[in-house]
């Protein structure tokens, strides 16, 4: 039996292609599953809130900014001397908070509870990256990086 040189060739790239496309297919479920990640039962502090101009304000104390994914869809949480409360929804990727509460007390100078009540209210989507949930807002450049306590 004779093989013609240039099928050898052909079969080798066929097998390359199908290699790659597999290789992709996985990477897209990979990413897909991190994306969808349940938050149930989850809870994050703030680390980092990237606001309009690209400003980059780390909390002193992340513990003061936390958000707590519970059951039934519900909120809690603490944003400086305030609390936060209200319902969060996850559809996949995409993240909401409806609605979101606020007490108002009055915070020291340099607190970022305005912004992040402000941001967080806007909230469209959320993704994991090396653990932690980075949440974009409908304002362009915003986003707020939480890690899990």
């Amino acid at each position: 039996m004779r093989i013609d040189p240039s099928s050898k060739l052909s079969m080798a790239m066929l097998i390359a292609a199908i290699a790659c496309i597999s290789s992709l297919a996985h990477s897209a479920d990979t990413a897909t599953a991190a994306q969808s990640q349940d938050l149930e039962d989850s809870n994050w502090q703030l680390v980092r809130m990237v606001v309009l101009g690209g400003y980059e304000f780390i909390p002193t104390e992340p513990a003061k900014y936390v958000l707590n994914f519970r059951s039934d869809s519900r909120l809690t949480g603490s944003s400086d001397c305030n609390d936060l409360g209200g319902y969060w929804i996850q559809e996949g990727s995409a993240l909401r908070f409806e609605p979101l509460s606020s007490t108002r007390k009055l915070c020291a100078p340099g607190s970022l509870h305005n912004n992040l009540y402000l941001y967080l209210r806007g909230t469209e989507a959320f993704k994991i990256v090396d653990g932690n949930m980075i949440l974009s807002t409908t304002t362009d450049g915003v986003e707020l990086e939480f890690e899990s306590r």
